[in-house]
């Protein structure tokens, strides 16, 4: 096996179209189921959140300032199919606006590294693909991400989004290394959380713990989506436990 390169940008404006429109799809005959995973909500607020993000997101590739967040209005309440054909037809706006602009045109984006509208286009791919598998949980039949944007997901897990939150949660630990390994692809991770710092190896190697599963599986478990008693534990199972702890 080998590990996969990371989607081109072209390939995560296809999956922000994809999963949009799986999201869509599913959502439609059950806006008033409750999302398991997202416990406070039906599949109706699933909808009005992942456009609205959509929505933000467009803003700031519209605004092309790296320095400043843009504020976006979302507009008046809908119901019914008129939220699936708003999470549409903000995910087509979206992906018309990023192609417009190209990789690599400044953009503001929460981090404060890489800011650009690749940035935009990864985020969006990978969101997207989580809020799809939320609304597929709400009919108990879920469909696996894709291994490249399974891999491409962990790796901004860890380096993107745990490198920008550790930092901010001091009390963040997992009692040890932990080392998350693909089963179907040659990717891996080991992760030690304490006092405030992040430190990864990106590969796979001796760790307190070790959670070998799909990279769909995987990466649906680094953002809670997952239980881990689906995936195979070896060594310290409260590490691989204290993950659900860490900033989301």
């Amino acid at each position: 096996m080998t590990r996969p390169p990371p989607p081109t940008f072209d390939e995560r404006l296809e999956a922000i179209e994809q999963e949009a429109g799986r999201l869509a799809e599913v959502a439609l005959s059950r806006l008033l189921a409750p999302v398991p995973s997202c416990p406070e909500w039906r599949v109706r607020d699933l909808l009005d959140h992942m456009s609205g993000v959509l929505g933000f997101w467009t803003a700031q590739v519209a605004a092309a300032d790296p320095d400043e967040r843009h504020e976006f209005d979302q507009g008046e309440d809908l119901e019914g199919e008129e939220l699936v054909d708003d999470l549409l037809g903000r995910a087509r706006d979206l992906t018309g606006a990023l192609r417009d602009a190209g990789s690599s045109m400044p953009c503001w984006n929460w981090s404060g590294r890489d800011l650009d509208t690749g940035w935009v286009a990864r985020r969006m791919s990978l969101e997207t693909a989580v809020h799809r598998y939320d609304g597929e949980l709400s009919g108990g039949e879920t469909t696996e991400v894709a291994v490249p944007l399974s891999v491409d997901g962990l790796d901004e897990r860890i380096y993107v989004h745990l490198a920008s939150d550790v930092p901010d949660a001091p009390d963040a630990a997992l009692g040890g290394s932990l080392c998350l390994a693909c089963s179907d692809t040659d990717a891996a991770f080991v992760v030690e959380v304490a006092h405030g710092r992040l430190q990864v190896r990106n590969t796979a190697g001796p760790a307190s713990a070790f959670v070998r599963a799909p990279a769909s599986e995987l990466f649906l478990f680094s953002w809670n989506r997952v239980p881990l008693d689906n995936l195979s534990v070896t060594g310290d199972r409260d590490v691989a436990g204290a993950w659900v702890s860490l900033p989301v």
